[in-house]
């Protein structure tokens, strides 16, 4: 009295930003870390306005006794702010402290491609209502409905009994990657569902 069956769905994953990081090499003159820190976010904000985070912050020392930073930051920002970006690093470079674009990386932000997760579950999701439609029409007097549903990215969700989904869902949760497939270059992003469909009914032919 269960029927499973496996549906896939794919959609492209589109962004109008993309991903600047900025590479910064600073002989430390004065130890007031506040005074450095706001000083290297206002020359970040002149090579691109937006919300830059700084994702490395590095302190050492040379042989010679001076105070070296390295700091890496990023921001995201629209492609129409990237044309001067290489010339601002440079013009915002001075004796002691350069700046340098390290990467412009054109992918999707965490938000967008989350966006498309969620479109592409609502796909899955009427896909199931219509299969299920079709399933109690054949079988009118079984009265399916839905049992379980889960959801893999990419289109080759691993090929398990229902009976062992549960210990499997688990496994996916402690480690949500194990079964998501890496999106390609060109950003379309794969989901598939593993349905099963229940009868409250034994089944026909069952007394």
């Amino acid at each position: 009295n269960t029927i499973e069956f496996q549906i896939s769905a794919k959609q492209w994953v589109n962004t109008q930003t993309a991903l600047l990081s900025v590479d910064i090499h600073a002989t430390l003159s004065d130890t007031d870390l506040v005074k450095v820190r706001s000083d290297m976010m206002s020359k970040l904000s002149k090579i691109a306005a937006g919300d830059w985070h700084l994702i490395r912050f590095d302190r050492s020392q040379d042989s010679s006794g001076l105070e070296k930073l390295y700091a890496q930051a990023q921001v995201r920002i629209s492609q129409s702010q990237l044309t001067n970006v290489y010339q601002n690093a440079k013009s915002v470079t001075k004796p002691g402290a350069t700046y340098e674009v390290s990467a412009i990386e054109f992918k999707p932000s965490m938000e967008e491609i989350q966006q498309v997760r969620n479109q592409l579950r609502e796909k899955l999701y009427q896909q199931t209502n219509e299969e299920l439609a079709r399933v109690n029409k054949v079988y009118a007097t079984q009265q399916y409905s839905l049992y379980h549903i889960n959801f893999f990215e990419g289109d080759n969700a691993p090929a398990l009994p229902m009976k062992r989904f549960q210990a499997a869902q688990m496994n996916a949760m402690a480690a949500p990657m194990l079964n998501a497939t890496p999106m390609t270059v060109s950003n379309e992003l794969i989901m598939t569902a593993m349905v099963q469909l229940a009868s409250v009914r034994p089944p026909l032919g069952v007394k």
